[in-house]
C-alpha cells in the first residue's frame, strides 16, 4: 500500500504533528507500506529531519508570501493558502497513493473532497479539535474523546487507546510502573515542544531554579528561535542540563520523576510511563487536552502568565502528590495505540465490508 502523509511542521505550528506522523510511519512500514511525506516549505519545517529518518518528502509549492498567523488557532495561515488551493497543489505534486493520511488544523473537509473526487484512495484525518471530515477513518487521541462527537460516514477511533506512541514506551513500561519518586532532589524534565515560541522554558527556569531542590534537564532544539538564550543560560547554571536533541524519549522520561511541559502529544508519553506532570498550555488548540488531563487527575496546570507567581507551589503540590498522580497517569494510556491504528489502516485497505464491522 503507497501511503502519503501531509503534514507540516513551522515555527507557528510547532513538531508535534510531524513527530506523531513519524511515529505513524514507522508502524505502517513495518507492515509492508511505502510512506512518503508531503510537506510545505517553510520557516522551521522539518523536511531535513524527515529525510533523515529514512522518508521521501514531496516539496509543495510555498506561496509567494508567507502569512505570519494572527493568533494561536489561525489555521488557515498555518496552511499559508485556502484548502482548495492546497488540495490541488498535493494532486499536481503526489500523481499516486493508496492512502492519503492528513495531520493538519487548516485542513477539514472541503480538502479531503476534491481528494476524494479525484483520486480513488483512502484518506485517515488525524485530529484533536472534532471538525468536520471526509475520511475513511478519523484519528483522535484526546483524552476522553467519543467516536460520537465527530460526525461521519467513517470511522472514528477516539481516545488515549489510540494515542500514537513510539512502541519504545510501551517496551519500557514495566519498568515506569515499578518507578520510585526521589524525594530529596528530583528530577525535572523540561520540553515545552520543539519551538516553544513564547519561550515558557525560560519562564519556567527563572521561576523554579534556585527556588526549589531538583536537577533539571531542558528538552529544546535548535530549531527553537529561543535555543540560544536558553543554552546560554542553563550553561550558568550546574543544576540545570541543555538537550538540544533526544532520539529515545522514552528512557529520557524514565530517568525523570516529573515533567514540566505543554498539553501535546507529549502528553500520552509522560502518561504512559507515570510521569506526573505540570503542564502549561501554549495554544487554544491544547486547551481542551489541558481541560482533560486535569479533570482526570493527570496534570497540575499553570497558565503562562502565572508561571512566576504559582509555579513554585504548583512544583510542591506534584511532589506531594506524585504517588496519586502516577497512578492516575499509567491508567490513562497503556502505550499501544500506534499498533491498534495501525490494525485499523491495514483492515481498512484489505476488507471490502471494513464500515460494517
Amino acid at each position: 500500500m503507497k501511503v502519503v502523509i501531509r503534514v507540516d511542521a513551522s515555527v507557528w505550528i510547532g513538531s508535534g504533528h510531524v513527530m506523531r506522523c513519524l511515529v505513524l510511519a514507522d508502524a505502517l512500514q513495518s507492515h509492508g507500506c511505502s510512506v512518503s511525506f508531503a510537506c510545505l516549505p517553510q520557516n522551521g519545517d522539518m523536511k531535513a529531519f524527515i529525510s533523515q529518518r529514512g522518508y521521501q518528502v514531496i516539496e509543495l509549492t510555498p506561496p509567494k508570501v508567507f502569512q505570519t498567523p494572527k493568533h494561536s488557532s489561525d489555521y488557515e495561515a498555518w496552511l499559508q493558502k485556502s484548502q482548495a488551493k492546497d488540495a490541488i497543489d498535493f494532486l499536481e505534486c503526489v500523481r499516486d497513493a493508496d492512502l492519503v493520511i492528513t495531520d493538519h488544523y487548516g485542513i477539514g473537509k472541503s480538502w479531503h473532497d476534491i481528494i476524494k473526487a479525484k483520486r480513488d484512495c483512502f484518506i485517515v484525518a488525524i485530529d484533536d479539535l472534532v471538525r468536520e471530515h471526509n475520511a475513511d477513518l478519523i484519528v483522535d487521541q484526546t483524552l476522553g474523546r467519543t467516536a460520537c462527537e465527530y460526525q461521519t460516514n467513517g470511522v472514528a477511533l477516539t481516545g488515549t487507546k489510540y494515542a500514537l506512541l513510539n512502541d519504545k514506551f510501551a517496551l519500557v513500561r514495566p519498568q515506569a510502573e515499578k518507578r520510585k519518586f526521589h524525594f530529596s532532589k528530583p528530577k525535572v524534565l523540561i520540553s515545552m515542544g520543539g519551538v516553544d515560541m513564547p519561550n515558557a522554558t525560560m519562564s519556567v527556569l527563572q521561576s523554579l531554579v534556585g527556588c526549589v531542590e531538583a536537577e533539571f534537564s531542558v528538552l529544546l532544539s535548535k530549531r527553537s528561535p529561543n535555543f540560544k538564550v536558553v543554552s546560554d543560560w542553563c550553561a550558568k547554571h550546574d543544576e540545570v542540563h541543555h538537550i538540544e536533541f533526544v532520539s529515545d524519549m522514552a528512557t529520557m522520561m524514565l530517568e525523570h520523576d516529573v515533567a514540566i511541559g505543554a498539553p501535546g502529544s507529549t502528553s500520552w508519553e509522560r502518561a504512559c510511563l507515570g510521569l506526573p506532570s505540570i503542564i502549561i498550555p501554549l495554544a487554544d488548540n491544547q486547551k481542551e487536552i489541558c481541560k482533560q488531563l486535569v479533570e482526570y487527575g493527570i496534570g497540575i496546570e499553570v497558565l503562562l502568565n502565572e508561571v512566576e507567581e504559582k509555579l513554585p507551589g504548583a512544583f510542591n503540590i506534584l511532589c506531594l502528590s506524585w504517588e496519586d498522580l502516577f497512578h492516575r497517569s499509567l491508567a490513562s494510556c497503556d502505550g499501544k495505540g500506534t499498533e491498534r491504528v495501525t490494525q485499523e489502516i491495514i483492515r481498512l485497505n484489505n476488507e471490502s465490508n471494513y464500515y460494517m464491522q
